[in-house]
């Protein structure tokens, strides 16, 4: 299954980003594992927030 976070890096713009659960990824690492280690690898370490969209209260209006 996948999820599905929106994350805010500071000094840069919001992204969305889909992290595969997969049980066959090496050390078995979760979902939050593998973002955080994305976004280090991509953005050093810079503090950043993120949230799981699918948690998130959504309105139709």
């Amino acid at each position: 299954m996948d999820r599905t976070f929106f994350v805010l890096i500071e000094g840069e713009d919001p992204i969305v980003v889909t992290v595969k659960d997969d049980v066959n990824r090496p050390n078995n690492a979760d979902c939050d594992s593998v973002l955080e280690a994305w976004k280090t690898d991509n953005y050093g370490y810079s503090p950043y927030e993120y949230w799981e969209i699918d948690t998130c209260e959504k309105h139709n209006i």
